[in-house]
């Protein structure tokens, strides 16, 4: 059943910032029929059932964890109700070769260096790069496509690589509401630009010229 504002006008085409978890990639696209339980997202990058997915609104500050449940058609249907894996499971994740542009910094800091995510999975990544010794343990890293940092912890390092754990901070897909979402005609109002500029996310922020 798809989510009403009080005016009665049915939620269509809401814009989203969708992550896929196992490989760091970023799709910009649009998502209704939001309710607790879950959401529907239109998108020829998601084909696999049980993928692990963050979906950030405009006018949130944290993304929105959820599980592929169905996929129809460009049409992906995606559950807010998933289940936290036990750090077993976690150290057992496999990790998929990627070529992702990211800017790596200090916690408290955005001083850093260009680098590149070689490797990721759902809970950590690595990076390769000159002068991530010279780096905190506690770091943030902005990655191409994403419009906000992502913290994470550097775990091991050498003069080339660093493996990093990521902590992610997600809202609780059950306090989606009327209130929180927006029809496309007031979109703009949550910060989405209607022609965003080349060096913009889509979502009000400006990525870094090196990880572009």
């Amino acid at each position: 059943m798809s989510e009403t504002v009080k005016d009665g006008r049915e939620i269509t085409g809401q814009p989203v910032l969708v992550l896929d978890f196992d490989t760091l990639a970023c799709e910009e696209t649009t998502a209704s029929k939001f309710n607790k339980s879950g959401c529907e997202i239109r998108s020829g990058k998601l084909t696999e059932v049980g993928q692990l997915v963050g979906i950030r609104l405009a006018d949130m500050e944290q993304m929105i964890k959820g599980r592929v449940e169905k996929v129809e058609d460009g049409s992906v249907y995606v559950s807010f109700k998933v289940e936290d894996k036990s750090k077993v499971e976690k150290r057992r994740e496999p990790r998929k070769s990627v070529s992702i542009p990211a800017w790596v910094s200090g916690h408290k800091s955005d001083d850093g260096v260009r680098c590149d995510i070689v490797d990721a999975s759902k809970s950590g990544c690595r990076l390769s790069s000159t002068g991530l010794e010279a780096l905190p343990e506690n770091i943030k890293l902005q990655i191409a496509g994403l419009d906000m940092p992502v913290k994470g912890e550097i775990v091991w390092r050498n003069s080339s690589f660093a493996g990093v754990k990521l902590t992610w901070q997600f809202a609780n897909g059950g306090d989606i509401t009327e209130t929180r979402i927006k029809p496309p005609d007031l979109a703009g109002k949550a910060g989405v630009k209607d022609k965003p500029k080349s060096n913009s996310s889509g979502f009000g922020v400006k990525r870094r010229k090196e990880a572009d």
